[in-house]
């Protein structure tokens, strides 16, 4: 195998774009999800891209780590605190709101 050959690295934002050519994936995108650690993530990917932050920028303005942020925004991540859920609303300008339904 040569090591000579180029391979093409793919970002997230590359990624997004093929799969929103995807109708599924687009509604599946746009539904509300019943795991709320997921849409909590959602949301705040949603939130920091609204107020054009990068990661890197919302940690810096919250006070921590670009990896905290992203740890934030996993799917999978579930230690949210209130009070650093308050600090990203504080950031970005906005309230929270708790719902049960």
């Amino acid at each position: 195998m040569s090591m000579n050959k180029k391979q093409k690295f793919y970002t997230h934002k590359d990624w997004l774009r093929e799969q929103m050519k995807d109708p599924e994936f687009v509604k599946a995108l746009h539904e509300p999800d019943d795991d709320p650690f997921i849409e909590i993530a959602y949301q705040l990917v949603q939130l920091r891209n609204k107020c054009n932050l990068t990661q890197k920028d919302l940690a810096r303005k919250m006070r921590t780590s670009q990896q905290a942020v992203a740890r934030m925004e996993s799917p999978s991540y579930r230690g949210y605190s209130l009070q650093t859920l308050a600090k990203v609303a504080r950031v970005c300008e906005k309230k929270i709101k708790f719902q049960f339904v």
